[in-house]
């Protein structure tokens, strides 16, 4: 019985070591124009690149930090969002690092970002990217139509 009990330890914990790669390539999911995105990385460098598509963008800004020292502490090295170099700030201790996008700027297509540094043993940081888009064009003219209603109903009031 103990033999299972070690073997069954053994199978998770050999398939749970895939959650700790180190190069991390994803492409996460936006609730409105908001997407959130998170790495959990083993000890070393590594390299991760998050692609984000959703129609009509018209400008991004992102946003990742890391809180963490000694064992759970990253230390970014760079980062880009579609070739745009993010500013890097830590805190005075090390303690914090964040990388941002001084502004929105305007992007067209797929945004990419790559985030590189170095990595404790499973130290891990999250992000976040804001998105605006071009309303649809199902949304435009129903805007549209709500005006000309609201003209119409002025316009009428107006002459009784």
């Amino acid at each position: 019985m103990f033999i299972k009990k070690l073997a069954l330890a053994a199978a998770i914990v050999a398939t749970s070591s895939g959650a700790f790669a180190n190069d991390v390539v994803d492409a996460p999911a936006f609730a409105g124009l908001t997407s959130t995105f998170a790495a959990l990385h083993s000890a070393g460098a590594f390299t991760d690149t998050f692609t984000f598509t959703m129609p009509g963008i018209t400008s991004a800004s992102v946003s990742v930090v890391t809180i963490g020292a000694g064992v759970g502490d990253i230390d970014f090295t760079s980062a880009t969002l579609n070739s745009m170099p993010l500013v890097l700030t830590t805190d005075a201790g090390g303690f914090v690092e964040l990388l941002y996008t001084p502004s929105s700027f305007a992007v067209t297509g797929p945004l990419t970002l790559i985030v590189k540094g170095t990595s404790a043993a499973n130290a891990s940081y999250s992000g976040t990217l804001n998105v605006t888009a071009v309303p649809e064009p199902e949304t435009v003219a129903l805007m549209l139509a709500g005006l000309g209603m609201v003209g119409f109903v002025a316009r009428r009031r107006r002459v009784s």
